[in-house]
């Protein structure tokens, strides 16, 4: 795990010009689309990617039916330009709204997921099955919340709009998340999800300390004294000075690396067990 930019600020944007989704107009729209939709969602299935622009804005424009021509929707569907941020609160009313059924909610996942990979800012399909259509609440969102005047970085499931992104704030002002930067660096993983129900207690269960140096960490996570020790009666053993040889921590720390996660911030080291 390591942290990636750019990351997503959370803000509301205003909805399309219909209040209550027309679900008749969408699922017109889905019959007379559907299979080039079909056509592209088995494409992608068969390459293991996202669903191609085409495909997209195919979806969009039928889920823009729902709300009428004015709907950020709609605009992609005929433009293909718009924002994640832009678009997602449109699309996830529908995809809880009860009028949704399976396969509207499987268009939905195709493409929240096609524009978080299209900006760059979730984590992929780590947590999914490559051989099923995904799911945005298995897709994490590198999102950018303000707590106590300060911008950091989380990781939000994909299914939560901007009021669930909002609502944050209070959890991790409660969490005092301005003062603890070990926090703050587990939180910035991108496996590490802060909507986790046991989020405190996963934090607790991998953090593994926080370190002035490289050194510091590997003295403290790695047997470095017991190889210092056995280097130095190998010096004995050959008459060598014991200074006559140095330690290069570099392929030690890549070692290290391959069993704990290392966050550098602010010239220190923070490290979770993975």
């Amino acid at each position: 795990m390591s942290e990636h930019e750019p990351h997503q600020a959370p803000e509301v944007r205003p909805a399309g010009e219909r209040q209550t989704p027309d679900w008749r107009r969408l699922e017109v729209a889905r019959g007379r689309f559907g299979q080039m939709i079909s056509d592209g969602i088995a494409q992608a299935t068969a390459e293991h990617t996202e669903v191609d622009d085409g495909t997209a804005r195919c979806i969009a424009h039928v889920l823009g039916r729902a709300y009428g021509r004015e709907s950020a929707l709609a605009d992609f569907g005929r433009t293909g330009e718009g924002q994640y941020l832009t678009l997602r609160d449109e699309y996830l009313a529908l995809y809880t709204d009860d009028h949704a059924d399976a396969t509207t909610k499987e268009l939905i996942d195709w493409f929240g997921t096609y524009l978080v990979a299209r900006e760059n800012t979730g984590t992929g399909r780590q947590f999914m099955n490559e051989h099923l259509a995904p799911k945005l609440d298995l897709l994490l969102v590198r999102t950018s919340v303000r707590v106590g005047g300060e911008h950091f970085i989380v990781n939000v499931p994909a299914n939560w709009d901007s009021g669930e992104v909002d609502g944050l704030i209070e959890l991790l002002t409660d969490l005092q998340l301005p003062e603890d930067k070990a926090l703050q660096a587990f939180l910035s993983l991108p496996d590490v999800s802060v909507g986790s129900d046991n989020l405190m207690e996963s934090f607790h269960e991998a953090f593994a300390g926080t370190f002035k140096s490289e050194e510091d960490a590997l003295r403290a996570l790695s047997p470095l004294e017991d190889w210092e020790t056995s280097l130095a009666d190998w010096c004995i053993d050959q008459g060598l000075e014991s200074d006559a040889l140095e330690w290069n921590y570099e392929p030690l720390m890549a070692r290290l690396r391959d069993i704990y996660d290392v966050v550098e911030r602010e010239e220190v080291l923070h490290v979770f067990i993975r």
